[in-house]
């Protein structure tokens, strides 16, 4: 109300001292034409002063205008679209993950390559033989690399603790050291992991990089016939030790870069998956599984889809095939239902928690009846769930990491970024089906309407049958309105004033019938926004291009008349505030005007239905489109108080051109609101029978607040009708006058509505002030006569 108030109030400032309407240069209108037009301009035109400040003026406007009310019962849901929005932003992706390093050194083959460096120290320093200790960060262990047998581990491994092996004090301490007599040490018990030769003298260096991780140890001895030994020796595996570390961590820095950039490639041909038009859910799935397998090192891959209408966690399974070169995901006939399940997916379904399994045998969580009945042997798995803001979407399961022992906790923090991409592209995915069978069933629903919206073909007949009609008397005149004896006519009497104002020549008179007979089937039965306000309308727009026909293009007079028929279809009965207010679909829709959005796309579609110009171009056909839609959106009056100041502007400034398309627009503007008030210019009988449909419609809504737990406007309480004649005072003055005025001045031959409008007013300031005075009726005088027989 603000906002209106403060519109009202500057065009209510525009005082113009001097208003000369300008020479016409429209290329339609001729010389003469020009001179009659001019001989009605006003010479000084001063807008009404509106005094915006009062009550009544807030009262009469309030129902037209955007009002914010508060309501326990109503909450609107964007919030938690944001939520959902926020859910997936939150989540910073893989590529921060600080100890992403850590994952990649499983895509090295590290055993093969430091067994070379090994059997070079041993060369080097002359030693007897030479042992390479893996360190398995993830037990916590160190095991011995065998050469021969690169890919398998030895049976016997030894934790990195004080009181064992040299290794392993060695990696516990991260440093070298050289012992000349390891049999006399009794800090190595155990002595060295090599138990063949008789060790005497000792050399044992780690691998470790700059970071501080020990990656290996290499242990160089000698027997008993050998020197221990020497600082030498220790310098050259110091030295070979220490570039191994630097060169294994430059090699891991690299390898970061490098898996950056695969995850980086991924994860935008993952984006531009589920933005495609068409996803196969098989396809993404795939790419999905095979980029897990890849970066974490596993084996192979499962993927579960949970039917989200299920309660039981019903899912579909998708799966490798049986040889290992088929990489694509199968999805399996038989759905598996998660919550009895006794898989580890099934765990994670009902859990909802991450499981890694680093020994499946020995771990009571696995089933081994499932590597019975396949022949596969599970040695590790690292499952996880796939879920969205309030649901789970699935499970993910990668089973046996190649290069390691089992999968780590660096493989978890990078699945769990992973499987929020995951999420999200399974959720777009999902959603894509959904628009897809949305969009099917909407052109399903689409075709049934355009056959149910067609008329009866039986008034379709009578229609063709007597499609002409006597025109009434004073229809040529504004403050004509239809009587009951007339409404049946009414369809005739439309097709009378398209064809004089538009004419025949791209007209298809058979379609037009049925597009009239559309138009009223698709008005609904309200009070007062239904077909004999639409017929209204129309036949004020008429009256007006019937006067000034040579001031409008053709593209505008074939628009114009068909948007006033138009302007209210499939109207509700309730107001644009009132399903903001409710938060109705139409108002999630538009975020302006919702109600004269849905008017234009109704009339759109019954244009479809019946082409009533089937000649004209498709350009032609836009254009005519786009002066309807802006035609039946300036009927909303929040609209008109904004253009309205507009064009004042214009007047009181540089004046009219109508070869400017703005002014053009603004003018058509006014047009359409005066039409759709003109209910207001009529004789007091027909305005009265109007005001009460009106009201009749706002009760309607008053009452449905009030069910709401709302608090109605007071124009729209049945409680306070006593106001009726104070307020249609009130909107005459403060909306309709301005308006006609407006368009008097603009158009000079439509007074008539500005003059009907104040003597209109002037009658309801009468009843005001014969309020509560008591005043003759014949029917007393009768009554008295006859008491006095």
């Amino acid at each position: 109300i603000h906002c209106v108030n403060h519109c009202l109030f500057s065009f209510a400032k525009c005082q113009l001292t001097c208003f000369t309407f300008p020479s016409f240069c429209c290329p339609t209108v001729s010389t003469m034409q020009r001179k009659r037009t001019k001989m009605y301009q006003n010479p000084q035109y001063t807008p009404t002063n509106i005094d915006t400040t009062d009550k009544a003026t807030r009262r009469v406007i309030a129902p037209y205008v955007k009002i914010v009310r508060k309501s326990e019962k109503v909450h609107l849901e964007k919030e938690q679209q944001h939520q959902k929005f926020n859910f997936y932003i939150q989540n910073k992706p893989s590529v921060l993950l600080h100890d992403l390093t850590s994952f990649l050194s499983d895509s090295v083959d590290l055993s093969l390559l430091l067994q070379e460096t090994a059997e070079v120290l041993k060369s080097t320093t002359k030693a007897n033989g030479v042992t390479l200790y893996m360190v398995d960060s993830a037990s916590d262990e160190i095991y011995q690399s065998q050469r021969n047998f690169p890919g398998e581990r030895h049976k016997v491994n030894w934790k990195i603790q004080k009181g064992s092996i040299v290794a392993a004090y060695v990696a516990f301490k991260k440093e070298y050291l050289m012992v000349d007599d390891i049999l006399g040490d009794e800090r190595f018990p155990v002595g060295v992991g090599y138990q063949g030769d008789l060790v005497k003298s000792v050399l044992c260096v780690p691998i470790v990089t700059p970071d501080g991780d020990c990656y290996a140890v290499i242990e160089l001895y000698r027997d008993v016939t050998q020197p221990p030994f020497n600082k030498d020796d220790l310098k050259i595996s110091i030295v070979v030790s220490g570039w191994m570390g630097a060169a294994i961590h430059q090699n891991h820095l690299r390898l970061t870069l490098q898996k950056q950039q695969e995850l980086n490639d991924y994860l935008l041909d993952l984006t531009k998956c589920y933005f495609a038009e068409t996803v196969a859910i098989e396809k993404m799935i795939t790419e999905i599984v095979k980029f897990a397998k890849t970066t974490l090192g596993a084996e192979r891959g499962s993927f579960f889809i949970i039917d989200e209408d299920s309660e039981n966690l019903v899912a579909e399974v998708f799966d490798e095939g049986i040889s290992g070169e088929d990489t694509t995901m199968h999805k399996k006939n038989v759905k598996v239902q998660l919550s009895k399940e006794r898989t580890i997916a099934g765990l994670v379904a009902r859990t909802g928690a991450t499981v890694n399994i680093r020994d499946a045998f020995n771990d009571p969580r696995f089933f081994t009846d499932v590597d019975e009945k396949t022949g596969f042997i599970t040695r590790s798995i690292l499952c996880m769930p796939i879920v969205s803001v309030d649901n789970m979407l699935g499970v993910v399961q990668v089973v046996n990491k190649i290069n390691g022992v089992c999968f780590t906790s660096a493989d978890e923090n990078l699945f769990k970024t992973f499987s929020v991409y995951c999420a999200l592209a399974l959720h777009y995915t999902r959603l894509h089906q959904k628009m897809f069978r949305t969009d099917k069933i909407n052109d399903i629903n689409m075709n049934l309407l355009k056959i149910q919206i067609k008329p009866c073909i039986h008034d379709i007949d009578n229609f063709i049958q007597n499609p002409e009609v006597t025109l009434p008397y004073s229809f040529a005149e504004f403050r004509w309105y239809v009587s009951p004896e007339e409404v049946p006519e009414m369809p005739q009497l439309v097709l009378h004033m398209i064809t004089e104002i538009v004419g025949t020549q791209d007209l298809s008179l058979l379609k037009t019938m049925e597009f009239i007979l559309t138009v009223r089937k698709c008005y609904r039965n309200n009070p007062y926004h239904n077909w004999d306000h639409a017929f209204n309308v129309a036949h004020c727009m008429y009256n007006i291009l019937k006067r000034n026909k040579n001031l409008f293009t053709e593209v505008e007079i074939k628009a114009l008349l068909i948007a006033a028929l138009c302007h209210d279809l499939d109207h509700g009965g309730f107001t644009n505030n009132f399903l903001q207010l409710t938060d109705n679909n139409l108002a999630q829709l538009y975020d302006e005007s919702p109600l004269e959005h849905h008017h234009y796309r109704v009339a759109m579609l019954i244009l479809s239905v019946c082409p009533i110009y089937p000649n004209i171009s498709k350009q032609m056909f836009d254009r005519i489109s786009m002066e309807m839609r802006e035609a039946i959106l300036a009927t909303d009056l929040a609209a008109y108080f904004k253009f309205r100041v507009k064009i004042l502007q214009i007047i009181n400034t540089t004046g009219i051109d109508w070869t400017i398309k703005r002014h053009r627009t603004l003018i058509k503007s006014i047009m359409m609101t005066s039409c759709d008030l003109s209910g207001m210019c009529k004789p007091f009988i027909v305005a009265k029978n109007l005001c009460d449909s009106v009201y009749k419609e706002f009760y309607n809504q008053g009452d449905l607040e009030k069910k709401m737990g709302l608090t109605p406007l007071s124009l729209m309480d049945r409680d306070k009708s006593a106001n009726v004649p104070e307020d249609q005072v009130q909107f005459l003055t403060v909306i309709v006058l301005p308006c006609v005025e407006l368009l008097k001045n603009v158009l000079p031959n439509t007074w008539e509505l500005h003059n009907e409008a104040l003597t209109l007013r002037g009658t309801w300031q009468e009843i005001i002030q014969l309020k509560g005075v008591k005043s003759w009726r014949q029917d007393d005088s009768v009554a008295d006569q006859n008491e006095c027989q």
